[in-house]
């Protein structure tokens, strides 16, 4: 979680982020540009779950204890054991909050990832990375680079 010792950042961050859309050819921005890849600033990450419903999203909780359509707690709906449980990862670019939610393989990247810089003991936290999408025809794949270096062409 975000360990910043000015907890009014965290506020602002938190309710001017934005969620970005994975596509496979890149990250769907806010103003419709695609980008393939985002150098960013890692701040934090969560639990989250979804439920879908048709493939389309029915209920989706942002910390897997409250859910944020059906506004009731996650531990007592009948309905848990068929969400699919996420990562929701938090970071800026170009200074700007995003949250991005991040699919089965995309956390399991996520948390290579993360095992990565737990072993190199570096923090999470502020961590300048680069994400990008692996196109894989239907969907698109994020995968995660520690350093501001740009990422591989070939999947």
């Amino acid at each position: 979680m975000l360990s910043d010792p000015h907890p009014l950042r965290d506020i602002v961050y938190r309710s001017f982020s934005r969620y970005l859309r994975v596509t496979p050819s890149g990250f769907q921005m806010p103003s419709g540009h695609i980008l393939q890849s985002l150098p960013v600033q890692m701040l934090c990450f969560h639990h989250a779950r979804t439920l879908y419903k048709d493939k389309n999203p029915s209920c989706r909780s942002l910390d897997g204890i409250q859910s944020l359509t059906e506004g009731r707690s996650c531990s007592s709906c009948l309905l848990r054991k068929n969400c699919t449980p996420q990562i929701c990862l938090e970071f800026l670019h170009d200074h700007m909050p995003f949250k991005l939610i991040l699919s089965y393989t995309s956390a399991r990247n996520f948390l290579s990832f993360l095992s990565t810089l737990s072993k190199n003991r570096q923090p999470l936290e502020n961590t300048p990375s680069v994400i990008f999408v692996r196109d894989r025809a239907r969907w698109g794949e994020v995968c995660f680079s520690p350093s501001p270096n740009p990422p591989p062409t070939n999947p």
